[in-house]
């Protein structure tokens, strides 16, 4: 199981460094994939509509481990939001990116990802990417992020249908990384 996490990691790494820029000292990193108390990492009273959010614990449908996050939506939107203090991150915060893994169920659907300041909730950066439901998890990222100057942030995958077909987004690990 370390093996597999460390490997998740790893590939989500290059994938985002692949994205932000090209790799210098090192890496600081924060990640989630929903198996170490989702209900006390991620807020999920996020919604307008009909939408909602929810945990699938052991239910065989994460991208890695046992657990995941979804969103649902009909007729409204919903999200949920994780923060991360930058406290053990570097000065430098200019090279940053953040991903998520997004899989639709019955259908693709845009699915957004976006960056929150809590100091006057500022929207650092935001991102909206089509992911078809035949290829599974696909990886969402926003890359170049400036996180200087900020103390936490919130990272927050976003979903919104407006009459149908309704649908379950599942999402899996969460990654926020600076390069220095």
């Amino acid at each position: 199981m370390i093996k597999k996490i460390f490997a998740v990691l790893s590939v989500l790494s290059l994938a985002l460094l692949g994205v932000a820029g090209t790799a210098q000292a090192g890496i600081v990193q924060w990640s989630d994939g929903y198996e170490s108390n989702p209900f006390g990492t991620w807020e999920r009273d996020i919604q307008g509509g009909d939408g909602h959010s929810w945990f699938d614990i052991g239910m065989g449908v994460a991208r890695t481990g046992n657990n995941n996050g979804w969103l649902f939506a009909d007729n409204g939107w919903s999200a949920m939001r994780a923060p991360k203090s930058l406290s053990s991150f570097p000065s430098d915060r200019s090279n940053c990116a953040a991903a998520i893994y997004a899989d639709p169920v019955g259908g693709g659907a845009n699915i957004g990802l976006e960056i929150w300041d809590p100091n006057g909730w500022r929207k650092i950066s935001h991102t909206v990417k089509w992911i078809d439901d035949w290829a599974g998890y696909q990886l969402i990222t926003l890359p170049n992020l400036n996180l200087n100057g900020v103390g936490t942030v919130y990272l927050q995958p976003i979903y919104g249908n407006n009459g149908g077909p309704a649908k379950y987004i599942r999402l899996d690990d969460a990654v926020i990384q600076c390069s220095y």
